[in-house]
């Protein structure tokens, strides 16, 4: 939705608030949710928005961030549901599949009596349940009125959003009771983030949450497309956020078609993108395996008391190489881990063998190869010992005696 140039008010007394809920001056503002993926609007948050009698624009922060009993909050938040139903009807009945994202007031839950006044409104408007989906913010989440609430207007279609809002921790144990359709994380995980690269791990662990409940993870308060792109990277498809309404200089007069047009051009740039990206990271692989079968081959004449000398040769004759190393066919580790020399590997993990006689009987590439994989590559990440990005391959491999080994390289990732 577009910023405003007003600035909100920092507080609101209770008359002003009473004042608002008597004059029923409330505003609506829809942001769009997106899936870039498949270029599509899956539907729209409701904001709601008001003017006070002197004029500033009070913003949902102004409405709702005060200290308010329950029942003031109860009738606000039944206010502004009620108004941003009326604002979606016309929506809805263009774009019948769009979603409505209805934010709720947990703490105001507590003041009523008993469920059925946003299912009585929406039947009301003619908006089936199974269009709307009721969003709350992490500080309500374990208060039982809010699993009760939950539990009635899903019974009824409504699907469930958690807002995480700005934090960095995460509501786990509640998010696992509740199982979200859709759960919202904010700019702090996404902006900011050269020297913080932990933010693409927390998120992508978020991720992996989401998976295991169901949920579809969304990015929210997207404002660029250079965040649009960095979160497409991490594998975050569906977004919100300002920078996917309306342009002002756009002569579509069809807002959702503006806002179509949005989606689909960041598309078309991530994807051009991500196949260099891709045919970049190809060409690497397929340098990496020309250099696996040539050390193979080397390996594949050595007996097994040479295995040592000849990886310290080939760290120090192929210049992509970090570490090499040669185990037994069950994963005993024959050779000391050799290391380019330039790299200065000096860490106290390594022990005085470098690793020599370690059983790696359990681990994945080790697992893969002895069922049956004639090579295996592990998951992109820091050696713990040279402390820079590395690929390993591993590979099984006969030598002059006719007995296997498995290789185990480390290819430096630039």
């Amino acid at each position: 939705m577009p910023a405003s140039t007003a600035s909100p008010l920092s507080g609101l007394d209770t008359s002003g608030i009473q004042a608002v809920l008597e004059s029923e001056n409330i505003s609506v503002f829809f942001q769009p949710v997106v899936s870039v993926r498949s270029k599509s609007i899956l539907g729209f948050e409701a904001f709601s928005r008001s003017l006070s009698e002197s004029g500033p624009r009070l913003d949902a922060h102004d409405l709702f961030g005060q200290n308010w009993g329950a029942k003031t909050r109860l009738e606000l938040c039944r206010l502004c549901r009620r108004k941003a139903l009326e604002a979606f009807r016309p929506i809805f009945e263009r774009h019948p599949q769009m979603l409505l994202f209805l934010n709720t007031d947990g703490g105001g839950l507590a003041a009523a009596h008993k469920n059925g006044h946003l299912e009585a409104v929406s039947q009301a408007l003619r908006i089936p349940g199974k269009r709307i989906v009721v969003e709350l913010e992490r500080p309500w989440l374990n208060l039982p009125e809010v699993a009760r609430f939950v539990l009635y207007y899903r019974e009824r279609g409504m699907g469930l959003s958690v807002d995480l809002c700005g934090g960095m921790g995460l509501p786990v144990e509640e998010l696992f009771a509740l199982k979200p359709d859709f759960i919202k994380f904010d700019r702090p995980l996404f902006t900011d983030v050269q020297g913080q690269e932990f933010k693409r791990d927390m998120v992508q662990s978020l991720m992996r949450l989401s998976d295991k409940l169901g949920s579809v993870l969304i990015a929210k308060n997207v404002e660029a497309e250079d965040e649009a792109l960095l979160l497409l990277q991490w594998g975050v498809n569906h977004q919100q956020g300002f920078y996917y309404t309306k342009d002002k200089d756009s002569t579509e007069r069809d807002p959702i078609r503006a806002f179509q047009q949005k989606v689909e051009e960041i598309n078309r740039r991530y994807r051009e993108s991500a196949h260099a990206c891709v045919a970049d990271k190809r060409k690497r692989y397929e340098d990496y395996h020309k250099t696996l079968k040539k050390v193979a081959y080397k390996m594949a004449d050595c007996r097994e008391h040479e295995f040592a000398a000849a990886c310290e040769r080939i760290v120090s004759t192929e210049p992509t190489l970090v570490c090499a190393s040669v185990l037994t066919d069950d994963g005993v580790q024959l050779t000391p881990l050799a290391f380019r020399r330039d790299l200065a590997v000096d860490s106290p993990l390594l022990g005085p063998e470098r690793g020599r006689g370690t059983d790696h009987g359990i681990r994945e590439d080790v697992l893969h190869l002895k069922s049956g994989f004639d090579k295996y590559v592990l998951p992109q990440h820091i050696s713990p010992f040279a402390k820079v990005t590395v690929s390993a391959i591993s590979a099984r491999f006969y030598n002059a005696e006719g007995a296997p080994y498995i290789l185990c390289l480390e290819f430096l990732v630039q």
